[in-house]
């Protein structure tokens, strides 16, 4: 792709977000993202065949952008417990102050909640999520807890369902912070007594060689 192709590409997207914050994604149509993004429907087609196609676009790249966030906040470290950090740092961080990328998720999930192709790809990263936060040297009942927990704040701060206050939503990730690290220093304690146990066991008697 050109540098010029790549260039309408995003031009298109960032339209068709636009015109999903503004009128929601039942009004999006691809004559209408291509009006707005000021090309032709042609110029649209040929960056996305169909209208599922540029709804996938968009979820794509507003998981991608979560997807960034998460290795900002060092997801993938390798060290016990900072995939699950990560997950809470950047769900449970503050939107910024114009709040468009809350107003897009919550039009765009609500607009390929009741569509199970365009919500595949979405499941799909939710999975490999979870993968990863079972996976993060933590029990895995309490990595699921912090997930479940930061992803129910996410949904009432997408839909305004009662969200928590700044203060509140603060004291819950730092509770939840602290969870993770007594798991952290348990497993770690745990680790070392094992090492302990095993320097401290009987030898057997040494093998008589010829």
């Amino acid at each position: 792709m050109t540098r010029s192709s790549a260039e309408t590409r995003a031009r298109i997207l960032c339209a068709a977000e636009d015109l999903v914050i503004r009128d929601g994604v039942s009004k999006l149509t691809l004559e209408a993202a291509a009006h707005e993004a000021g090309v032709s429907k042609g110029g649209v087609l040929y960056h996305f065949p169909s209208r599922a196609a540029l709804v996938s676009a968009m979820v794509d790249r507003y998981v991608v952008s979560f997807d960034g966030a998460l290795r900002e906040f060092g997801a993938y470290s390798g060290r016990p417990g900072d995939f699950t950090r990560a997950y809470l740092e950047a769900t449970l961080a503050e939107p910024p102050g114009d709040q468009r990328e809350q107003r897009l998720g919550g039009a765009l999930l609500a607009g390929v909640a009741s569509d199970p192709e365009l919500l595949a790809p979405l499941r799909g990263r939710f999975a490999a999520w979870q993968a990863s936060l079972e996976d993060d040297g933590l029990p895995p009942e309490l990595s699921t807890v912090a997930r479940l927990a930061a992803d129910g704040i996410w949904l009432s701060d997408l839909f305004g369902l009662a969200p928590p206050g700044a203060a509140l939503r603060a004291d819950v990730g730092r509770r939840l912070a602290e969870m993770i690290d007594e798991a952290v220093r348990g497993s770690a304690r745990a680790e070392a007594g094992t090492r302990r146990s095993a320097a401290r066991a009987p030898r057997g008697p040494r093998e008589v060689t010829a």
